[in-house]
């Protein structure tokens, strides 16, 4: 059997991610935070307190741009700066309990939005699934450790 081509599996897998993931959304939306107020959230829920330059950097996005971020997720009490005690000059940003609790619904209501899904594709699909699911945890934590790289002007083809 040939080795797989990384760039056409990239091509191949791409538009359906995407899609996965723009659907997850509007099938279980939080009408109260944006995109990127949802993803800070998530990405402290997974990695826990950090420091602002981390986050923007996990996020990438820019430092302004985190900050704002994170002043909309102070106000609805899902998120609070406190000291960093390795260094009380510098601030880390972590989740309030509300903050948490957030997180956890949004992941519910996307794991039913999932689980309405997938009970609709046959037995055979459900295995395959099954059998990529820890391929695909491998995907996304390469992703995750790969620099980000800076944003590409928009063309006027869609992204699929």
């Amino acid at each position: 059997m040939p080795a797989t081509d990384p760039a056409q599996l990239a091509s191949a897998l791409r538009p359906t991610i995407t899609r996965l993931y723009i659907t997850l959304r509007r099938h279980a939306p939080v009408v109260e935070l944006t995109a990127a107020q949802t993803s800070a959230i998530n990405t402290l829920a997974d990695h826990g307190p950090m420091r602002m330059g981390e986050l923007a950097e996990r996020e990438a996005i820019r430092m302004p741009t985190a900050t704002s971020v994170i002043d909309g997720l102070t106000k609805h009490d899902l998120v609070e700066r406190r000291p960093d005690p390795a260094d009380r000059r510098a601030v880390l940003v972590g989740l309030t309990e509300h903050g948490r609790d957030v997180v956890e619904r949004i992941r519910l209501s996307r794991d039913v939005a999932l689980t309405d899904a997938l009970a609709d594709l046959s037995p055979e699909h459900l295995e395959a699934l099954e059998a990529a699911a820890p391929a695909l945890a491998a995907l996304r934590d390469a992703l995750d450790r790969q620099p980000a790289r800076p944003a590409q002007p928009a063309t006027t083809t869609a992204d699929h």
